[in-house]
């Protein structure tokens, strides 16, 4: 952050001495740019329809030097299950006979083999695997999707031109941010978000109800993928929306989608848990876990667990979270979380200054107060949660930019001794951050240092079994082998859906009896050891180890 931080301060020394110098050809420079962009922000549908459309070509151009992310964390490869899943058309696939073998971080084995997440994040990946060959496109059109959902909730709380200017910086979020650029997600939950936020406006306006189907289908894509944060949401959203409107051609066609949403997701879990109300991430937890997700309930009791993996996370990671949650040390954690999301919303650190920095200004003005109260919810319902991630508040990401937004145009005002500095900040700071992040972004794309091309050990999974394939064609199980030292997100053990038909299986080492029902089952495989402590990689034919 030191590094961005200097190279603002230099973008803006630089900027500020070129007005200085040609403050009337510099002024009319910028005035020509704000009318033409001003104009263009006039035919909304376009800007929103553009920016989407700009998204999702860019990214894809990029492919050949920036390709699609690797799995690297277990919320990932969860989602991956079950994007695999539905792509194949089930919501759940039956347990294995031999499941203790396969269990892993965020799988639920019983009652049934399936995701412990909600089905939306899946449900648009699988979308991606049917449509394009590959998850990650559905992440790419999701993204894409955003963009243009968040320049169009913007548009119904702002003029046309600072709407475009929120969709812009709406739209690095889309590219740049880990929301397109894995498979933890944050960009479906923020559409729906985006759809509540930005029919609210249009609906009290009176420009059609119409608009009520849209706030009532983002208000069910937040409950199927962000359930307690899309709540913080959706329930404030609809006691403003009763006080304002109580018609029944308002709230008719959001009972209606309310209601078909939640049947089905009832029918999801039913198929998932065996009970309509019974969320898999309850089963997972009741099964898994004996920390959960909320510092104000008690640990739990009475788990246990067969393989170190699911140990070592839920006793070592998740509990020292946990301690730290509920002790002084979340009043220096969870605001460092807080302007993690901020910066990964607005861009950069430059553009989440005005925010901080007139967020007193933005409660008491009258126009801002109710997106800052909402702001405040998410603030605050965030600080019973064990962890928190930028993507737990993608449901409010359209309330961070309105914010956003109305902090620049409150900041356009600020005079010093009878000069304009606050329209020069205006249009210098945006300048800056953009410049910033796109050459920095630039480098790490032409040097192979992004992302997906730096990350941890267990990244080389499918590397590992394509090498193997092609030296050994046939059908292999992996067993893994953890010592006890490897860090509990390095997680190894994942399969698609279909477990018995994929060409290399992953598995738990259970020792030589246990091991043998498993060979028993998968006559014909070859088996194989991994030591994923042991660098380099190898796999090692698993009888020479037995000798």
């Amino acid at each position: 952050m030191k590094t961005h931080l200097f190279q603002s301060a230099v973008i803006l020394v630089l900027l500020a001495s070129v007005t200085l110098a040609w403050t009337s050809a510099a002024t009319a420079f910028a005035r020509r740019i704000e009318h033409g962009l001003a104009a263009l922000a006039n035919r909304k549908t376009l800007c929103w329809c553009g920016l989407g459309a700009l998204v999702l070509i860019l990214r894809a151009s990029l492919l050949p030097v920036w390709p699609a992310p690797k799995p690297v964390i277990y919320d990932e490869f969860s989602y991956l299950l079950q994007a695999d899943t539905f792509a194949h058309g089930r919501l759940s696939t039956p347990t294995h006979a031999l499941w203790p073998f396969f269990e892993s971080i965020f799988i639920l084995q019983k009652p049934t083999y399936a995701s412990r997440y909600p089905p939306g994040q899946g449900l648009v990946m699988a979308a991606g695997q049917r449509l394009f060959g590959h998850p990650w496109f559905g992440v790419w059109l999701s993204a894409g999707l955003l963009a243009a959902a968040l320049c169009w909730a913007l548009q119904g709380w702002l003029p046309p031109r600072w709407a475009l200017f929120g969709g812009a910086l709406g739209a690095q979020l889309c590219f740049f941010s880990y929301w397109m650029n894995s498979y933890w997600g944050g960009a479906v939950a923020a559409i729906g978000g985006a759809l509540m936020i930005g029919a609210y406006p249009r609906i009290v306006a009176g420009r059609g109800r119409e608009y009520a189907w849209v706030l009532g289908l983002g208000a069910v894509v937040l409950i199927a993928t962000r359930p307690y944060e899309g709540l913080l949401l959706i329930v404030p959203v609809l006691i403003a929306l009763v006080r304002r409107d109580r018609s029944a051609a308002c709230w008719g066609p959001i009972a209606l989608v309310g209601i078909l949403g939640a049947a089905w997701l009832g029918y999801y879990n039913f198929r998932v848990t065996g009970n309509a109300f019974r969320l898999p991430y309850q089963e997972y937890f009741a099964q898994y876990e004996s920390v959960p997700p909320f510092n104000v309930l008690p640990l739990a009791s009475g788990r246990s667990f067969r393989h170190f993996d699911l140990e070592w996370l839920d006793r070592g990671y998740a509990l020292d979270l946990y301690h730290k949650s509920r002790s002084f040390a979340l009043l220096v954690s969870r605001p460092s979380d807080w302007f993690a999301a901020l910066k990964d919303m607005l861009g950069e650190t430059l553009l989440v200054g005005p925010l901080i920095a007139l967020a007193p200004l933005l409660w008491r003005q009258r126009r801002t107060r109710y997106a800052a109260a909402l702001a405040g919810i998410m603030l605050a319902g965030s600080l019973i949660e064990v962890a928190w991630f930028p993507h737990y508040g993608a449901p409010f990401t359209a309330v961070v930019l309105l914010l956003g937004v109305e902090a620049f145009r409150a900041l356009q005002m600020w005079r010093a001794r009878g000069r304009r500095l606050g329209r020069f900040l205006v249009r210098a700071l945006p300048f800056a951050a953009w410049t910033i992040m796109i050459g920095n972004d630039a480098v790490l794309i032409t040097q192979h240092q992004t992302p997906d091309q730096v990350l941890p050990i267990n990244s080389h999974r499918d590397d590992l079994a394509r090498i193997l394939l092609q030296q050994h064609p046939g059908k292999h199980v992996i067993l893994v082998h953890y010592t006890g030292v490897q860090s509990p997100h390095e997680e190894w053990i994942y399969n698609p859906a279909g477990i018995d038909d994929s060409p290399v299986i992953w598995a738990q080492d259970m020792g030589d009896t246990e091991n043998e029902r498993l060979a028993a089952y998968y006559r014909g495989r070859s088996f194989w050891l991994l030591l994923p402590d042991r660098q380099p990689l190898e796999l090692n034919p698993y009888s020479d180890d037995m000798r």
